[in-house]
């Protein structure tokens, strides 16, 4: 059931006419909301859904919308409610704020504070100039916000680059942890969860072994973040979950590699192998990793060393390879999402992503233009399945030549 009561007294004369309109249509009432915002991009998509930006007419603030197919919930809605009731509760400065929510007969709406400064990674490769305290910085912030969930017995369970946003673009701005799509609250502190979710290449050993897991798997994946964020690649060379397993089995997979950490501290290393324990008891609390030496005075004293060209080095190349295949995936993700809606109001929630000059990745404007031949549906007169055979073969041949146009970037990435 509903977490949240629509807020009756922030709805404008034109919701509350909206409000009958639903009436009459069989809409849920706090559908009516949803004419408080004008929607904008579309900024990312999953499996249940899309993120949209919008902006609120009437406090003209910039947020992010996530709208969620309940069809695709396969009778889970309680999930969606599960995560309205963490982002009600929580308020900190280093969580993503939560600002509204609502539904109609076939979707969920939960708008939050739409963080502008980018993604974490994505950011500090465009930095002029990063080193291992600033590193430190971002960590202890990730970290703070960590404790705060930890306190509430709540465990976010996907911590990663991508769930970790600046705010905004100032040189300054703080740092903010995103999407509790997955977070579970425990029954107590020593409470573990038997069903496995996270991110591949983030998530603890314990929980892709399915054994049981709790707080310390978001002490690893920040493990995991603090690696790669002092050299620009992972700590793990293993493609699947598996090989994963084996790889880290006895405890001695993490590598310094001289080439990429001789400018690091030993206490950096030593911070990154405590995190990254294969066994979860052995593993520092959130408590204990606020404490650390190493945040709190020693990696403040090595400001000097620039570490952005070895960063850009392992970071950049095997990124934009991964951008290209992502942008693949997420048209086809949004495409399935306008199959399935089967709302009968005419709204376009779930809009193609447009191609973007930004990412500075050889042949993506193309790769995208081949990507949106594919899924025109032009008129039946005109279009043809050889035609439309055509176009797929041209988007898979405008991929692989992206990739080939990197290739040499990810080649020259050897791990010494």
């Amino acid at each position: 059931m509903p977490v949240v009561a629509p807020h009756d007294d922030t709805i404008a004369p034109s919701g509350k006419f909206s409000q009958m309109l639903n009436k009459i249509s069989g809409q849920p009432e706090s559908y009516a909301r949803k004419s408080a915002y004008t929607f904008g991009k579309t900024l990312g998509a999953g499996s249940f859904g899309v993120v949209r930006q919008a902006r609120n007419n009437t406090t003209k603030e910039e947020v992010a919308i996530k709208i969620m197919l309940k069809s695709t919930l396969n009778g889970n809605e309680q999930l969606v409610y599960d995560e309205l009731s963490f982002l009600t509760q929580l308020k900190h400065p280093h969580i993503v704020g939560f600002r509204d929510w609502f539904e109609s007969k076939s979707k969920f709406y939960v708008v939050t504070q739409l963080a502008t400064g980018g993604e974490l990674f994505d950011r500090i490769v465009d930095l002029g100039h990063f080193t291992e305290r600033d590193a430190s910085l971002v960590i202890y912030q990730v970290a703070e916000a960590l404790e705060y969930l930890h306190g509430q017995n709540i465990v976010h369970r996907d911590v990663k680059p991508e769930n970790i946003l600046y705010l905004n673009h100032e040189q300054e701005s703080p740092i903010v942890l995103a999407d509790f799509g997955i977070a579970k609250r425990l029954r107590s502190s020593d409470d573990l969860i038997h069903t496995s979710a996270g991110s591949f290449g983030y998530a603890a050993p314990e929980v892709l072994k399915g054994l049981g897991h709790g707080k310390l798997c978001d002490v690893w994946s920040l493990g995991v973040i603090t690696y790669t964020l002092l050299c620009g690649y992972s700590p793990f060379r293993s493609e699947n979950i598996p090989d994963f397993l084996a790889e880290v089995k006895h405890n001695n997979a993490v590598i310094f590699h001289e080439k990429y950490w001789k400018h690091i501290s030993e206490d950096a290393r030593r911070f990154i192998v405590n995190l990254l324990d294969v066994e979860p008891t052995e593993r520092p609390s959130i408590e204990q990793v606020l404490q650390d030496k190493w945040l709190t005075n020693i990696a403040a004293e090595h400001h000097d060393v620039d570490l952005l060209p070895s960063i850009r080095a392992g970071f950049n190349a095997k990124s934009k390879f991964k951008q290209a295949i992502e942008l693949v995936m997420l048209q086809n993700r949004i495409k399935r999402l306008q199959e399935l809606d089967d709302d009968d109001s005419d709204d376009t929630d779930f809009e193609d992503v447009g191609s973007s000059s930004s990412t500075g990745l050889s042949g993506w404007g193309a790769l995208s233009s081949a990507l949106k031949k594919t899924q025109s549906t032009g008129s039946s007169s005109s279009t043809s399945s050889e035609k439309k055979s055509s176009d797929a073969i041209s988007a898979l041949q405008q991929l692989v030549k992206t990739a080939t146009q990197n290739k040499e970037r990810v080649l020259n990435h050897v791990e010494e």
